[in-house]
């Protein structure tokens, strides 16, 4: 991967987060690492600082790797991936090494202690700055589609301290 400014970032970040095969990954080398996939989320600048911020359900085994490191990454897979993203968000890392069992392998960044999914076409490798917990929406339609048995988000601020990119895509730009 190549490291790039995040000021040469130009996808939309709506159409990837809907669309696109985002994994977050949490963790360090002390506790480990584990991932699921987003598709909530965005970017932006707040205090200064090029963030993303990214919501996690508490009732997820990531949730605890988040709460315990300030390591985050969020890799971009491309659609030749799709099953093994899948494979990510409909399994936990609780139960299985769901990561070796999707045909993904984690990069870890010694520098960052960290790691990504080696096989992103692109990721933003980050610290967690900041979480909240969200409150029930007040818009009940919302209540009824998102929240009726696995609990709130949490929101998580990250700065983004490095965007990575694939070498071939770099060659295609």
């Amino acid at each position: 991967m190549l490291k790039k400014d995040i000021s040469q970032y130009k996808e939309n970040i709506i159409e990837e987060l809907k669309g696109k095969n985002a994994i977050l990954t949490a963790g360090d080398k002390t506790i480990g690492f584990n991932s699921l996939t987003v598709s909530w989320g965005g970017i932006g600048v707040l205090w200064g600082r090029n963030v993303a911020y990214i919501f996690v359900r508490k009732s997820r085994y990531t949730y605890q790797f988040l709460e315990k490191s300030e390591s985050v990454t969020l890799s971009f897979l491309d659609e030749a991936y799709k099953n093994a993203v899948l494979y990510i968000g409909t399994h936990s890392g609780r139960d299985e090494n769901k990561m070796k069992n999707a045909g993904l392998t984690y990069t870890y960044d010694p520098d960052y202690d960290g790691a990504y999914v080696e096989e992103a076409s692109y990721c933003f490798k980050m610290k967690k700055l900041y979480q909240i917990d969200l409150p029930i929406p007040q818009n009940q339609a919302i209540q009824n589609q998102y929240y009726t048995e696995d609990g709130l988000h949490t929101m998580f601020v990250c700065e983004i301290k490095q965007y990575l990119e694939r070498e071939d895509l770099y060659e295609l730009h």
